[in-house]
């Protein structure tokens, strides 16, 4: 029964997504306007060798202007693994979702309708950045460029990663069975 279990828990512990937030110092030019804003949480997830990218509630602040946008995912792209980073192309539209931040009523982002975005996003399990090109030139006559460079907190550990080493692999799966094996 306990090699049953055992099985159960390393089936689940392979399936297990990895997430990764990421601190990110952020730019944003618009027109040639630069907004700078530190401190924005940018999470990488994994499943199966495809890659979410997301920045929820964000807020753009102009000075001391914030500018509710809302939520900006980035869903199911594939990743390209070479000289010890991944990379995530992605050139498509995306909806913006409102933001569930009480704070702000109005998010500007789902008022927009669909955003084409093309985005180049490499990161390691403790550091990223991301380049991603807005035009909107048809639309609000503005050509937006945000530019993401970030790290992962040393305290943070990846979802999944049983034995602390920094990466969610087969090690963890073996570490939960010798861990249900042993009791």
């Amino acid at each position: 029964m306990k090699k049953l279990f055992a099985l159960a828990a390393a089936a689940c512990c392979a399936m297990a997504l990895s997430a990764t937030t990421y601190n990110c110092h952020l730019k944003v030019v618009i027109n040639g306007e630069a907004a700078e804003q530190d401190e924005v949480p940018v999470v990488i997830t994994e499943n199966n060798g495809t890659y979410d990218l997301s920045l929820k509630n964000f807020v753009l602040w102009m000075g001391d202007f914030p500018m509710p946008v809302g939520n900006i995912n980035v869903t199911g792209v594939e990743g390209v693994d070479e000289h010890g980073y991944t990379t995530i192309k992605f050139a498509d539209e995306i909806l913006i979702t409102d933001g569930d931040d009480p704070q702000f009523d109005t998010w500007a982002g789902p008022l927009l309708g669909n955003v084409p975005i093309d985005m180049t996003a490499r990161f390691t399990d403790t550091a990223a950045s991301a380049n991603i090109d807005i035009d909107m030139q048809s639309m609000l006559g503005q050509v937006i460029t945000v530019s993401i460079f970030g790290v992962a907190p040393a305290s943070a550990g990846l979802e999944g990663d049983v034995n602390h080493d920094g990466e969610v692999n087969i090690s963890d799966i073996n570490k939960v069975v010798d861990i249900i094996l042993s009791e």
